[in-house]
């Protein structure tokens, strides 16, 4: 057998041949002769760097107030070759609260949205879901750095950095193209930009106050351009959050540093390290049943009981993270591009539950996970308030290496990413009454399970999983006329894990397992500028998700059997960007395939969740942002997305996808003055959880509104109020001084807008939506 045929048979396999023509073509096409004069837009070798808006006189339009591509909230760039929106800075200070997260910012463009009951960036938030995808089926980078969860790829809002740090924020909706890296293209990616040294040296003193006894104190220096280190410049920037939270008694203290310096080295190579460290205890809410929402008010979180497991000093998360790397950017000359970093992050989490928390019974009793403790094993079992301590330490050790040769009729990239995340969890059953004694009660939670490896049965969960990623490149850019680009490429995404487990998640059994999961993942883009101010792509793209580490929580199959999920994505759209216009739209058509599903069985005495491939699932949508500006400062704005997400055997709707979502508003910015209000409205959603309400007996979710697949819930609106003032010019020292109001939820919307599962007894666990809210900022730069 030749050499070629195995190739070919490999291909044919690892990738559908829907999507391999669309990128076959587009190699064809980029390596046959052309004819292109060379282009002159920026370069960008670095994953999720600041998009360029098109020619260099209409990019001056994004930096010029009063135009419209300046002044919207998001704006689609006119590169763009699969449906982006950009969060620029600007509206980043002038419309958010300096707590609020990355979450918040990705809301303000079309089909994202999140869930922040306990207030703005109190705590970690539910979400956000891009057109119905949810963490962990898409990916963040931050520098172009992805990073997450190994065990499900999810995130965690309030860590590692701040809305201070985020320079700029660029959703993009669909696996993007062949050099776009990270554990979970095909849902899209968020990218976030930290803020760069500023110009001139500067200190700036920042402080916030506001409701639930909220207040933010940071400080930030830049050097600005130090002449003596060859223009090197730094940033470095330190802050302090503390608040009550919205929800009763789940506060939240949070420290943050983050350090950036950028060094050229000679002309044509800069040098940029960044630190970040971050560290915060909170108390996270759950959510709370109708019961006590009736007797505590819409607002109850946690008791201030000691005999309650609800207790908050039971429930709080201690987290400490941090983030490094080294980016070298250089132009080596006749072409030649590079672009490498090596990078390190970490996440240690640390935290104390009830086993059954917010499930309280008639007088004052659990329901489900009784107050009973078993302090010795096989002795009596005693009253006391029965609980956990958690553990999930991990560290990412990794580097994205790139490279891009240009010529006349486009350019050549290729490179890699390599990442190696060691995890380790532990959960260990306690009473909380007991000064977290070992609690043996086999009453627990999950059983209390006794096997070799965890003789007393008060172990939970021990285990140590390791995730290898590997994904190199290649890509070609062909320019064969006057403003237009094909681009074509192949990226080959391999997944090793395995793991250690003396006792597993879940079945509380020893497994020791590793496997492997790989795919080729073919793209093609086209995209063509009608003129500087107009353009036009389309894409078809391939995606891949490899399954969670919670498939290999089972013993009722074997793991290999559950396949990765993959997408094939069809998406097109335009940008036009002018004075006093900026327009965005696209259509998508996603299959989803292999969507991986769960139900519960008894297998050998135990109960558990067993996974299986269900089959396809369909996204389909349309999207769109507009922002129209007047010569009077006054801006219009809108966006929205349409979205449509369900499983093809069933009809059934995905679920925890909300069908639609928009942002409509008005800004004022002239002269100093700031404003604007904006209604942020999210569609109808399942989430699938049913249960009994304490109060009535009545069946919740879909026994009381008859939606299927169940667990439906209304769309919500939210109108929030920005408004502030610069004072220009005081003096030569004190330049731009800000004073800012933002009042949220201005109508004071309480309805119940989603649900976090049931507690022990069955009874469905609510969101909220956080009332009428205040916040006031004053930043004040002083000038060297």
């Amino acid at each position: 057998m030749n050499s070629a045929n195995t190739f070919r048979r490999a291909l044919r396999r690892a990738s559908s041949h829907r999507a391999l023509a669309f990128a076959l073509a587009g190699l064809v096409l980029t390596t046959a002769s052309a004819h292109a004069q060379t282009s002159t837009a920026p370069v960008n070798l670095d994953l999720g760097a600041v998009l360029a808006t098109g020619t260099a006189d209409t990019a001056l339009l994004a930096s010029t107030p009063g135009t419209a591509p300046n002044e919207a909230p998001s704006l689609t760039p006119l590169n763009s070759t699969q449906p982006t929106s950009v969060v620029s800075k600007k509206t980043i200070e002038n419309m958010l609260i300096g707590t609020q997260s990355y979450a918040d910012i990705a809301k303000l463009t079309p089909s994202v949205s999140a869930i922040s009951p306990n207030g703005p960036g109190l705590q970690e938030a539910n979400g956000p879901t891009i057109r119905g995808f949810q963490d962990g089926q898409y990916n963040i980078t931050f520098d172009g750095i992805p990073f997450g969860d190994s065990n499900d790829f999810t995130h965690h809002s309030t860590s590692f950095f701040t809305d201070s740090q985020i320079g700029e924020t660029i959703v993009d909706r669909g696996p993007g193209t062949a050099e776009t890296v990270g554990d979970a293209t095909f849902g899209g990616t968020i990218s976030l930009r930290t803020i760069d040294p500023a110009a001139t040296q500067t200190l700036t003193p920042y402080g916030e106050w506001g409701s639930y006894n909220t207040n933010l104190a940071g400080i930030r220096y830049d050097t600005g351009s130090i002449q003596t280190l060859n223009g090197t410049s730094a940033v470095v920037d330190a802050e302090h959050i503390q608040s009550d939270g919205a929800l009763q008694n789940a506060g939240q203290e949070r420290k943050n540093f983050f350090g950036k310096i950028v060094i050229p080295a000679g002309n044509n190579t800069t040098v940029t390290l960044m630190a970040d460290y971050n560290n915060i205890y909170q108390n996270p809410a759950i959510g709370a049943t109708a019961g006590q929402m009736a007797q505590y008010g819409r607002n109850f979180a946690y008791s201030t009981d000691p005999n309650q497991q609800n207790y908050n000093r039971y429930n709080n998360d201690h987290i400490v993270t941090d983030m490094e790397y080294i980016d070298v950017q250089s132009n080596l000359g006749d072409g030649w591009l590079y672009d490498g970093k090596v990078y390190t992050y970490a996440y240690y989490h640390h935290d104390l539950n009830g086993d059954d928390v917010n499930d309280v019974g008639a007088n004052g009793l659990q329901t489900g996970v009784p107050n009973q403790v078993q302090l010795l094993p096989g002795g009596p079992i005693t009253t006391g308030v029965p609980g956990q301590t958690f553990k999930m330490d991990y560290r990412s050790v990794g580097t994205i290496q790139r490279a891009q040769k240009d010529f006349d009729w486009g350019d050549l990239k290729a490179g890699f990413w390599f990442d190696h995340q060691i995890n380790s969890r532990a959960v260990q059953n306690v009473s909380l009454t007991n000064a977290n004694a070992v609690n043996y009660n086999p009453a627990d939670s999950n059983g209390g399970l006794i096997t070799p490896t965890n003789a007393d049965g008060s172990i939970e969960r021990q285990m140590r999983d390791q995730l290898y990623t590997f994904q190199p490149y290649g890509q070609v850019d062909w320019k064969p006329i006057d403003g237009l680009t094909l681009t074509g490429g192949v990226k080959y995404a391999f997944f090793r894990r395995t793991l250690s487990a003396p006792v597993d998640q879940k079945t509380e059994l020893p497994l020791y397992y590793s496997h492997n999961y790989d795919k080729l993942l073919p793209s093609f883009e086209a995209k063509y500028s009608i003129n500087p101010n107009l353009s036009v792509y389309a894409q078809a793209a391939e995606g891949f998700l490899a399954p969670n580490l919670n498939t290999y929580y089972t013993t009722g199959t074997k793991i290999s059997s559950v396949q990765p999920e993959t997408t094939i994505n069809f998406q097109a759209g335009m940008a036009y960007q002018g004075e006093h216009l900026a327009l965005g739209a696209d259509v998508y058509h996603i299959h989803f395939q292999n969507f991986i599903n769960s139900q519960n069985e008894t297998i050998g005495g135990i109960r558990q969740k067993v996974f299986f491939n269900q089959g396809g699932v369909i996204y389909r949508g349309v999207e769109g942002d507009v922002t129209y500006s007047f010569d009077n400062g006054i801006s219009l704005f809108g966006n929205a997305g349409y979205n449509q997400a369900y499983q093809t055997s069933t009809n059934i709707y995905v679920l925890n996808a909300p069908q639609f979502t928009s942002n409509i508003g008005v800004i004022y910015d002239k002269d100093g003055i700031y404003g604007s209000i904006i209604d942020q409205t999210t569609g109808g959603s399942y989430t699938g959880n049913t249960g009994v309400n304490v109060v009535t007996g009545a069946a919740e979710g879909s026994g009381a509104s008859g939606k299927n697949p169940g667990g439906w819930y209304n769309p919500y609106n939210v109108v929030n109020l920005a408004a502030g003032y610069t004072f220009n010019h005081l003096n030569p020292h004190l330049d731009q001084i800000n004073l800012k109001l933002n009042v949220d939820n201005i109508t004071n919307q309480r309805q119940i807008i989603s649900d976090n599962g049931t507690n022990g007894a069955g009874d469905l666990l609510y969101w909220v939506l956080p009332g009428v809210s205040a916040f006031v900022t004053i930043s004040v730069p002083i000038n060297f």
